[in-house]
């Protein structure tokens, strides 16, 4: 019912390959440099801060849905647990999220970045769902969940190539504390990708391909009125929902071109069961 970047994240990379175009270091990162550029490798300048801006609608499947509290009929009456007298079923489930998010990377070695990320999420997630009793008290209401938060986490990403041809394939765990939600929502994402460099009058450039792959299962709690207008009083109403993302998997294909040795920027779309975009100004030094 969430868009994680991670969303998230998320869950996507600006990586510069070891084909980039800033010819040597003076930092002391990264180690094995000089054995690199012995070999031929065009190294990239060390450490890097990127501006990330991603937008992201996926489809989620919700396992279950619970409606917690006591009905109030009367003040002289016993309170109904909600639970036990009524059924409620999920439908269609669509989530929408945008990730402000700042980068900071390190490359370790030629072949090896980490990185942290610190963010702001906004969106929301609406659920198609009916209430019943022996009968349908409401039907095909929107279960909408609108949010905001913090979203923080850190990653690896892990390079190679021939010639102009490369590999890189990126691993991150972040963490998102939403507003209307107890608790945290934590995602691994990982994403392979086969890319190209090519050069195009003075830009170094690079495009690739690949996959996203989120794991992603959570229970969500929060207030039922923060969600929903029920049509009696309740007492405590609590909401739980179990939900995964309704595929682990979708394409991606991304642009990244460098403007000169400490400039670059990028982007990457991502189709299927999960659209996305995601657009970002990077810096090195």
């Amino acid at each position: 019912m969430f868009k994680y970047f991670r969303a998230g994240l998320f869950f996507f990379i600006i990586f510069s390959t070891t084909f980039s175009s800033a010819k040597e270091s003076k930092s002391y990162f990264p180690f094995l440099a000089e054995e690199a550029l012995n070999r031929g490798y065009v190294l990239p300048k060390p450490i890097g801060i990127n501006f990330i801006y991603v937008d992201m609608t996926q489809d989620v499947k919700v396992e279950s849905l619970k409606l917690k509290g006591d009905i109030i009929l009367s003040p002289f009456l016993k309170p109904i647990s909600l639970e036990k007298i009524i059924t409620v079923t999920a439908k269609d489930t669509v989530s929408s999220i945008q990730n402000k998010i700042v980068k900071t990377d390190i490359w370790l070695f030629p072949f090896l970045n980490i990185y942290g990320l610190l963010g702001e999420t906004k969106g929301y997630s609406k659920t198609k769902i009916d209430i019943s009793l022996n009968k349908p008290v409401i039907t095909n209401a929107d279960f909408k969940l609108d949010y905001d938060g913090i979203t923080y986490g850190v990653g690896t990403t892990i390079v190679g190539g021939v010639g102009n041809i490369f590999v890189a394939t990126d691993v991150n765990y972040t963490r998102t504390s939403l507003n209307i939600i107890d608790g945290n929502i934590d995602a691994l994402i990982i994403s392979p990708k086969l890319g190209y460099n090519f050069n195009f009058s003075s830009f170094k450039n690079s495009i690739w391909i690949g996959g996203m792959y989120q794991e992603i299962s959570q229970t969500l709690k929060g207030n039922i009125a923060d969600v929903i207008n029920m049509p009696i009083p309740i007492r405590n109403g609590k909401f739980e929902i179990k939900e995964k993302a309704a595929s682990p998997w979708n394409t991606v294909i991304g642009f990244r071109s460098e403007i000169n040795t400490n400039y670059e920027i990028m982007t990457e779309i991502g189709f299927g069961t999960k659209e996305s975009i995601a657009l970002a100004l990077g810096y090195r030094f």
